[in-house]
């Protein structure tokens, strides 16, 4: 038992770390892309050569690579074709990214799930150990073990980052707080339970139908694609797929509870427990 508990909270911290790191490369990416639009308004309502919490990310950096000195031009040009690039590769990602709206995208990366479930044995995504625990590859005493976890290690690994980061930085792009609205939640309810359950039988069934017809795992990833970018929410928001990480991002930002959003962490949490009911009648384990 307590080779299970070491290795599940090493593969929750580790992918709680990695899902952070990804949250944030979108960010710089989307900030990015927007820099060279921002430009000429950032000319406009330049003050000073500092970037303030209250200014626009992307303006406020465009400010800052219009005000540089002139021996500073290949500096520019660098950025511009960054920003360039962003654009390009933006374009290729699901629409809610450009909003920094997709934690489906980032939480629940089949790149990067996959091979943790390699090298760890599982895949460190709550509503997938719930499934397990419905078909009976998990027994409830350990599920027992796993909840904590999961809603526990994710908080200590945030804080944990927050430490090597610069504040202003891990506030901006890390742990700014993914908000839902507040309306309909009986609805977002029902569709977070329905969309997490597709999920759940998608991240479990999609490697094997791969494997057997030869085609790489790594397109995995395009099949979830239409989950990735399904809304559960009125103001474009993506679904959950990793409640846990929400429940600690806005815990370690904001320092409160938010009960308000129970939609989406208890919504994830049943449809892990439907997805393991359609398992077990669709795709039962060999006995």
């Amino acid at each position: 038992m307590k080779q299970f508990i070491t290795r599940e909270a090493t593969g929750v911290f580790v992918w709680s770390l990695i899902a952070c790191i990804l949250r944030m490369c979108l960010s710089f990416l989307v900030t990015f892309s927007t820099m060279l639009r921002s430009n000429e308004e950032a000319n406009d309502t330049r003050e000073g050569n500092f970037c303030s919490p209250q200014k626009d990310n992307a303006s406020c950096w465009a400010s800052q690579i219009s005000g540089l000195p002139q021996d500073s031009a290949i500096l520019e040009e660098v950025i511009t074709v960054i920003s360039v690039v962003a654009s390009w590769a933006l374009a290729i990602l699901p629409p809610k990214v450009a909003t920094l709206a997709a934690p489906g995208f980032s939480f629940a990366s089949t790149w990067i799930l996959y091979p943790l479930r390699d090298y760890f044995g599982f895949i460190p995504n709550l509503p997938c150990r719930i499934c397990e625990t419905t078909m009976g590859r998990l027994s409830l005493r350990e599920l027992a073990i796993i909840l904590p976890i999961h809603f526990l290690v994710p908080a200590v690994a945030f804080w944990f980052l927050q430490l090597f980061l610069p504040a202003s930085i891990f506030e901006s792009y890390a742990i700014d707080p993914i908000l839902y609205s507040e309306r309909n939640l009986w609805i977002y309810f029902l569709r977070e339970t329905l969309v997490n359950a597709a999920f759940t039988v998608g991240l479990l069934v999609i490697p094997e139908l791969l494997r057997i017809n030869g085609i790489r795992r790594g397109y995995a990833l395009l099949i979830l694609y239409p989950l990735y970018s399904f809304s559960v929410d009125s103001d474009g928001k993506a679904s959950v797929f990793g409640p846990n990480l929400i429940y600690s991002l806005q815990c370690v930002s904001k320092h409160e509870e938010v009960p308000h959003q129970w939609s989406h962490v208890i919504g994830p949490v049943l449809g892990g427990i439907l997805g393991g009911k359609i398992m077990s009648n669709a795709f039962p384990d060999d006995k």
